[in-house]
């Protein structure tokens, strides 16, 4: 029986295991409680070819049943590449990510693979960088039914309204965040629906609410998430600064004509809370410059 099912699976792992010489660190846990460290070197959803050594030159083949779990260890390129990631250094890590996905194919059907998921971190750093164009095009040969995690699966879901930023469909793009407020979601995937909603409202000339979105976007998640926090800051202070209330405010700020019961007083109080916040915690390659630089010295304790 051992024999047949060895052959039986041979078509389905042969040309991945030769393809290259691969095998990734893995533990496997049997329904009875058994456990074993093992190095696989091919697989899809039905089987896997595994060695019992690092350096055996022989090899078992079983089926994925056969196991209560298969976890893949961290291979240290993709640890690496987490790491630039973590690190903000986006064009290196989509680089390195490319590079273990390559290696990866032969496990690529597997439950949570390391081809997969780093596929995954090709398209994070995408949308990190702002490159929508290249974001849409690696989507349509992106394979996600090995991943397992809601967050990821969640994130693929919200990748619709970052291809509506690329394509401007502002409108469409009110409707599909609109549909996530009242979505219990983390932080960051909070701050990407809210500065989403908030650039299509801006975009649409709805200053006012675009400003609630924004504010949304640069708290939900505590500035971690860096690129949209910041950019959120910066159109906020845009719709400010063009609020001719407020311009109003600023002519008549230390006259006899200043009024801090008008709307625009109040808003200008805002956009001076709001730079000074941007000056203190989100300069990081972004100082501010010109228009909205004037706006930090409007606080009510001038």
């Amino acid at each position: 029986m051992k024999k047949f099912l060895s052959i039986l699976l041979v078509p389905a792992l042969s040309l991945s295991a030769l393809a290259q010489k691969f095998q990734a660190e893995a533990l496997l846990s049997k329904p009875d409680g058994e456990y074993f460290r093992a190095w696989i070197i091919a697989g899809t959803k039905t089987a896997i070819r595994y060695k019992m050594a690092k350096v055996a030159a022989g090899f078992k083949d079983a089926k994925v049943t056969d196991f209560a779990t298969i976890y893949l260890m961290d291979p240290p390129e993709f640890s690496a590449a987490i790491d630039l990631f973590e690190g903000r250094k986006y064009k290196e890590a989509q680089e390195k990510f490319a590079e273990v996905k390559a290696a990866s194919e032969p496990i690529a059907k597997l439950k949570d693979n390391y081809h997969t998921l780093s596929a995954y971190y090709e398209l994070e750093c995408m949308r990190k960088l702002g490159d929508y164009e290249g974001l849409a095009t690696a989507l349509q040969s992106f394979i996600k039914e090995p991943l397992s995690r809601d967050y990821q699966l969640r994130q693929l879901d919200l990748y619709v309204m970052w291809d509506a930023v690329r394509t401007k469909s502002w409108d469409r793009l009110v409707i599909i965040a609109s549909e996530r407020d009242n979505e219990i979601l983390p932080g960051d995937q909070r701050a990407q629906v809210a500065y989403c909603k908030g650039l299509a409202l801006d975009n649409l000339d709805r200053g006012r609410e675009a400003l609630i979105a924004y504010g949304v976007a640069v708290t939900a998640d505590s500035g971690a998430s860096e690129q949209i926090t910041q950019q959120a800051a910066l159109n906020a202070l845009g719709i400010y600064f063009k609020d001719e209330e407020v311009q109003t405010a600023i002519r008549n700020w230390g006259t006899e004509d200043e009024n801090k019961n008008s709307p625009g007083y109040t808003r200008l109080i805002e956009a001076g809370a709001l730079a000074k916040m941007y000056e203190q915690f989100l300069t990081v390659g972004k100082p501010l410059t010109g228009d909205y630089k004037t706006l930090l010295k409007y606080s009510e304790s001038t």
